[in-house]
């Protein structure tokens, strides 16, 4: 009861609407007393809450002998709801505010240090991508963003990116880093890096429990994200097609090519 009571403050129910709501789930019809006494909610508050919930059209009086009772709505039915509510509000504000943006400075970076943080932002954009997405990434990241690709992939997105180790994943274009446990271990770290539509950015680096990531509009931040990704796969296309010759002339793991302070002849 209680993480249900959380899930619907995060609606917007007050504590009192969630438990008295609940309590009507529970069992109903009920009186106004009989939902406090059950609810826990003082009597003094009852009917405000009711009226609120009436508001809402969550629960629904109905009249009994000698007073209203009150049932409430399915579980199913309030979902529904409050969705088609939450959806038809957000396309009107789409409406309204989409001229708004015609000036908005594009030149900021916004900091993001939370993981949960990164990979919203992630999902946003794949979600409103139109024509294309640049992506390089780990496993733990294509897991949570597989399923957005793929749609972007139907929508006729055009996708292409560098993955470091196998995947399960199936896109059009994927490039498979052939160093992972490598460039793991030198730098100790994931990175992150996604371009969508040439318009926006997404940059950052995961160590264990900690996320430090940058998105961005501005246009350097956009063309060095822009051909980091894009080296990496004219990197990948290469190797592919020429790895025994490199690797007798760089090394097993292309050792001599990626020391940047040494160019060996061979």
């Amino acid at each position: 009861m209680k993480a249900a009571i959380n899930r619907l403050s995060k609606l917007g129910f007050s504590e009192y609407e969630a438990r008295a709501y609940i309590a009507l789930l529970k069992e109903h019809p009920l009186t106004a007393y009989e939902i406090a006494k059950k609810s826990g909610i003082p009597t003094s508050k009852i009917y405000e809450v009711i009226r609120k919930l009436e508001n809402r059209r969550t629960i629904q009086p109905i009249h009994g002998e000698r007073s209203r009772i009150f049932i409430p709505l399915s579980p199913e039915e309030f979902i529904q709801g409050f969705r088609s509510t939450i959806e038809d509000n957000l396309q009107a504000v789409k409406e309204e505010l989409k001229d708004i943006k015609s000036g908005m400075d594009t030149s900021y970076t916004w900091h993001i240090k939370e993981y949960d943080g990164l990979i919203h932002k992630a999902k946003r954009m794949l979600d409103t991508a139109r024509s294309s997405v640049l992506l390089s990434i780990w496993p733990p990241e294509i897991k949570l963003l597989s399923a957005l690709l793929y749609k972007a992939e139907e929508r006729g997105v055009k996708i292409a990116a560098v993955h470091y180790g196998a995947a399960d994943v199936k896109l059009k274009q994927l490039y498979i880093h052939p160093i992972e446990d490598t460039v793991y271990v030198e730098k100790g770290v994931r990175g992150f890096s996604m371009v969508v539509d040439s318009k926006e950015a997404l940059n950052g680096i995961i160590v264990r429990n900690k996320t430090d990531a940058i998105w961005s509009m501005n246009e350097g931040f956009l063309i060095m994200a822009d051909g980091y990704i894009r080296h990496d796969i004219y990197q990948m296309k290469t190797m592919k097609r020429l790895n025994p010759l490199l690797k007798k002339m760089f090394g097993e793991r292309y050792e001599k090519l990626r020391d940047v302070y040494r160019d060996e002849n061979v």
